[in-house]
């Protein structure tokens, strides 16, 4: 069996101040300008370096939605190679209005956010069909009365059947850095109040003197203890059901731990357990990874509609809100493979006599592993099979991924709510200490079940980056977004097709880039899809 190391995956300062002087430039694309609050704001990101090149420095693209008052959704892209696209659910708690959509780096914090122009923003519409609120900032219109014509590019119409192939037209021009398409339907139209750059301010400012560190393997994880007078010994990050996902923190000036975290995406149940010099347990609280940098003043909303189209939208936004919160459901299934190895004993409990107690199994049937005290304290090892003697070294104890150190809340847990129990027994390192093999408890659901947490361990669920989503097609034809493509490179956008509508009527399509200058350039054209 190959050796396995749990690397812990560190940044030197050095590095750090080298690589954040790197200038870096953020370009972003929506799917559309006005959104319905429990639709999904799709978003594609591009990060450039001096050269308008993509920058390969940051790994991680901040998204931040927020109105005069506060910061109301977000989002974290995993880049590659400076590209990367994410969908943000917009909550139900908005209200009717414009918002400044913000888009940075975690390296552009060593500049001033307020006025650098490094930082893309932009201005989008929300409306509430659903609730009305004091902050609401919102006129409608009939929908007769904005005129959309200086949009449409030389007023060209597309046709096609539903389902079939429709091709753009090849006159878009070349020199396009990235791209996006995206097909809506033509129902909820407003002005463009996109190019507009309101002033803007930062809630969450730079610490005086500091160097932010850019994130060039992965999400960086901050925390810090409630209380800022403890002395912390040993803080970890885990990922349950992730057994090879556990980081040691690292401290920082101004009283904060840093978790160098790389290859985690989307929403993950993470436990983060520190103790103190004297082994107590030492409350701890994640800290907002985002800036929140909110405009000093935004324009009132026009919305042009009639009342069937927003009834329609209202409950094409509600399934899709339904969809979305089914889809967010966690289910994390145990993988034999997370430990890139097969244990050298594995045990599917399922086809075993049930006890009630991991010890009675370690001592009825499970083989390899023994159980003695070191310094009154107990401990468990396991045996090499080539050479029939056991390890000097104890082994680290995993429960659905998370380190078990205290061996008797293992061996006093219910083994009938366990699935697997897998034994590796090659030497481990794990931050700075040596493991004689490894003895990993998976429980039926995964998650920790009826497992009793000791005051220093806090389990919650953590977003981390969106890695290049796949676009999921609404089954509703009311839908806001029904075609949704963020990857386009280059000149192939000459080239593009893409599937109409299975519902015939009339949609926009909308291609959007930025040329090889920085430039933003659009192109929005008319479909009218009819039936099969």
């Amino acid at each position: 069996m190959p050796r396995i190391t749990f690397l812990l995956l560190t940044l030197t300062l050095l590095l750090g101040s080298l690589t954040c002087q790197a200038a870096e430039r953020a370009l972003a694309l929506t799917d559309k300008e006005l959104y319905m609050t429990g639709e999904r704001l799709h978003i594609s990101v591009c990060i450039l370096d001096d050269d308008l090149r993509p920058s390969s420095l940051s790994r991680v693209a901040y998204v931040e939605i927020s109105d005069t008052y506060r910061l109301c959704a977000q989002g974290l892209v995993s880049l590659d190679h400076g590209r990367g696209w994410a969908d943000i659910a917009l909550p139900a708690s908005m209200h009717s209005g414009n918002y400044l959509l913000t888009v940075y780096t975690r390296a552009m914090r060593n500049l001033d956010l307020t006025s650098d122009d490094a930082l893309f923003s932009k201005v989008i519409s929300i409306v509430n069909p659903t609730h009305v609120s004091r902050a609401d900032n919102i006129v409608f219109l009939p929908k007769d009365s904005i005129d959309e014509s200086p949009v449409f590019a030389q007023a060209v119409t597309l046709s096609g059947k539903a389902g079939q192939e429709v091709t753009l037209p090849d006159n878009l021009g070349d020199n396009l850095l990235f791209s996006s398409l995206s097909v809506m339907r033509e129902d909820l139209i407003s002005p463009d109040y996109s190019t507009l750059k309101p002033a803007r301010r930062m809630l969450t400012s730079k610490p005086q003197g500091a160097t932010i560190l850019p994130e060039t393997e992965g999400h960086l994880v901050l925390a810090r203890p409630t209380d800022a007078k403890s002395i912390i010994a040993q803080t970890r990050l885990v990922m349950i059901g992730h057994q090879n996902a556990i980081f040691d923190g690292q401290w920082q000036p101004d009283g904060t731990w840093l978790y160098y975290t790389n290859n985690l995406f989307g929403k993950r149940a993470s436990m983060l357990s520190t103790y103190d010099t004297e082994g107590r347990p030492v409350p701890m609280e994640f800290v907002s990874p985002f800036v929140k940098i909110l405009p000093l003043s935004l324009p009132k909303l026009e919305v042009g509609c009639s009342e069937a189209d927003m009834q329609r939208r209202a409950e094409s936004a509600r399934r899709e809100q339904d969809i979305t919160d089914w889809l967010a459901l966690d289910s994390i299934a145990f993988n034999s493979n997370l430990l890139s190895g097969e244990p050298r004993f594995s045990y599917d409990l399922d086809e075993y006599t049930k006890f009630k107690s991991v010890r009675e199994i370690l001592i009825e049937f499970v083989k390899g592993v023994k159980r003695e005290k070191v310094h009154g304290v107990n401990q468990l090892f396991t045996i090499d099979p080539d050479l029939h003697i056991y390890s000097k070294w104890s082994a680290l104890v995993l429960l659905d991924g998370m380190p078990v150190f205290n061996i008797d809340d293992i061996l006093d847990y219910d083994a009938r709510l366990l699935k697997y129990v897998m034994i590796y027994t090659d030497r481990y390192t794990f931050g700075n200490t040596i493991y004689g093999g490894i003895i990993s408890f998976i429980s039926q659901k995964g998650l920790l079940s009826n497992f009793n947490l000791d005051r220093a361990s806090h389990l919650v669920s953590y977003s981390f980056p969106q890695d290049h989503p796949a676009f999921i097609v609404p089954s509703d034809p009311q839908a806001g977004t029904v075609v949704w493509n963020p990857g386009f490179m280059g000149s192939n956008v000459k080239k593009t097709s893409f599937s109409a509508p299975e519902s015939p009527g009339i949609y926009r399509v909308l291609l959007q880039g930025y040329d090889n200058t920085g430039k933003y350039v659009s192109k929005a054209f008319l479909l009218e899809i009819g039936a099969k």
